[in-house]
Parts: C-alpha cells; structure tokens; sequence
C-alpha cells in the first residue's frame, strides 16, 4: 500500500510539472546582439564578430547565429578630449556571415595607446549595442630567459635572425617543466588592475604538416595564460600581505606549446576589460561582459613593446604524439 501510495505521489509532481510547462510560467527566451572584438595596438580590426544569442537547440557557431547588415562604428576618444568622435564604419566581409572590418585606410596607425575607443553595433531587428575600453601601455623592462639554460634570450627587434630551441617533453603535472620565463614592470599592470598574458603563434607550415597535438589549433591563439594577478583579489581570503600574491612574471610551460617547429612568442599587456573577463572565467563568476544592452567582449591588448616577439623552435623529445 505504501508503494502504491508513493507512485501516485511521483506521478502526480509530473504531471504537474508539465502542465506547468506547456501553460508557461517561464521566462520567454528573447533574443540578443553578442559582439566580439579583441583588437590589438597599433593595429586596425581584422575580425569583429556579430551574432545573435541561440537558443538551446540551436547550433552554436558564426555561420548559423551570425548577424549581417548591422551598422557598426567605431569611436575614439584621446586623454584630453571629452567626447569620443567617429573613426569609420566598418565593412562586412562578403563571404563571412557576421564578420566585419576596418580597412587600414579607414584607421591609419590603428589603436593608440592611452586613447579610449566605443564600439556602436546598430541593427533594426535588434536595436544598439555598445563598448567602451582602452588601449593599455605596453609591458616595460621585459627580461625573457630559457629556463632550461639559464641564458637570456634575444627579441627578433634586436636580431631578426636569432632562434631560441625549447625541447619539448611531457610532465606529470601543468607546472613542473617550465621553458620560458618573462619578467617585467610589474607595478603599472598592478595599480591599474590590467593583466599581462602571452599568445604562441606557429608558422603556418607547423599547423598543417608538423603539429604534434591531435586537435586542429590552426583557429586557435593561445592566451589564456595570464599572471595570476586575476586570481589573488581577495585580500581577507589570501592573507594579510597581498602584494605577495602577484606574481611578477610569466612562466611558459610545455603545455602550451601545441606545435612542432617554428613558432613566434609574444607578450602583451591587456587592459581591465580582458582581466575582469579573465577573472570571472577562472573565478566561478557570472561571465563577464562589458557589452551595454548585449553581451560580449571589446578588449584591446599592447604588444608593441620593443621586446614582446621571440623566435623559438620547438623541438619535441617524445617518438610519438601526446
């Protein structure tokens, strides 16, 4: 009796939850702009993605939720101006759903470093959606090494031709094979509540012929390794002498090298949209977006210190592939 009595019960909760279902107590799902835009110093944009949000049963990707004929301009605003003024529109790729660009001729020397710069996204079917960041000063009195033997290594700004050999090898852990070390100034990066972070670009040849990692990097730009500045902001839960907390350096380790072969390394300073992104992606946070009336992200990130791009070929001392 007590089992027939407990399968009524459970029966009656479903059905009450798909009635409540189909006569809608639910939020509507309603749709909204998502821009992307990671632009660099002294650069124009190449890539400002443009999509709607999708639903839950939708694909995922630019091609299906991509958005075209919007409206999109980009402001720019220096420390003693008040008002930002129009740079120029931008265009959107003819065989690229949703992507659009600023030609060279339309931002002549690209993003200034200390200027601020509004991203405007007009469509009639969705409305406006906006951005605002700035363009951080670069990293100063960067100092990189090869962990390995200790020698300090040489910019391609010093000399074009000099290349660095890592060898490449699998540890039991993310942190015990370190490769590269950069150190810098950390203190503007602190006070300002900006990060610095470093990208591995492989040449071309080693995404399609050499790579030694199974997945398909070739879309992908490594930069997620930030400092753990984004990570040690909670002085009560850290300690008392917070400062500690920051690490002044970035160290490369053999996990992030994806590619066999020739690669460039570069070290960027980002500004505080990127590390308050950074910060709720690693943090367990509500994701971060600095999108008004949308979602997304516009970030500007500074390699043009004279001492951001090495040369390194990546040897790898394992017989097979990871």
């Amino acid at each position: 009796m007590r089992n027939i009595y407990i399968k009524i019960l459970i029966s009656a909760a479903v059905l009450t939850l798909i009635i409540s279902c189909e006569t809608g107590d639910s939020t509507e799902y309603g749709e909204q702009l998502a821009l992307y835009c990671y632009a660099k110093a002294d650069s124009t944009i190449d890539s400002l993605y443009l999509t709607r949000t999708g639903g839950v049963n939708e694909s995922i990707n630019v091609g299906n939720l991509g958005v075209s004929g919007a409206t999109v301009i980009l402001y720019e605003r220096s420390a003693s101006e008040s008002d930002y003024l129009p740079v120029d529109t931008l265009a959107e790729y003819i065989d690229r759903h949703g992507i659009y660009y600023l030609p060279e001729t339309g931002f002549p020397g690209g993003f200034k470093e200390g200027y601020s710069y509004m991203i405007e996204a007009v469509h009639p079917d969705y409305g406006m959606i906006h951005a605002e960041t700035v363009c951080p000063p670069v990293l100063t009195d960067i100092t990189v090494s090869n962990s390995a033997t200790g020698v300090e290594m040489v910019s391609l700004t010093e000399d074009p031709s000099v290349v660095d050999t890592l060898y490449y090898k699998r540890g039991e852990s993310f942190d015990d094979l370190e490769l590269v070390s950069c150190r810098f100034d950390s203190l503007p990066i602190l006070f300002e509540n900006r990060m610095a972070s470093f990208r591995i670009v492989p040449d071309e040849i080693c995404r399609t012929d050499t790579s030694f990692w199974l997945e398909d990097t070739t879309e992908t730009v490594w930069e997620d390794y930030p400092i753990e500045t984004q990570i040690f902001k909670d002085k009560k839960r850290y300690g008392s002498d917070f400062m500690d907390y920051y690490l002044r350096s970035i160290q490369i380790y053999w996990y992030a090298l994806y590619h066999e072969g020739m690669n460039t390394v570069i070290f960027s300073s980002t500004d505080q949209v990127f590390r308050s992104y950074m910060e709720a992606r690693y943090g367990g946070e509500e994701r971060y977006t600095n999108v008004v009336n949308g979602l997304g992200l516009f970030s500007i990130s500074n390699s043009s210190a004279v001492r951001s791009r090495y040369r390194v070929y990546v040897k790898s001392l394992e017989k097979k592939y990871p």
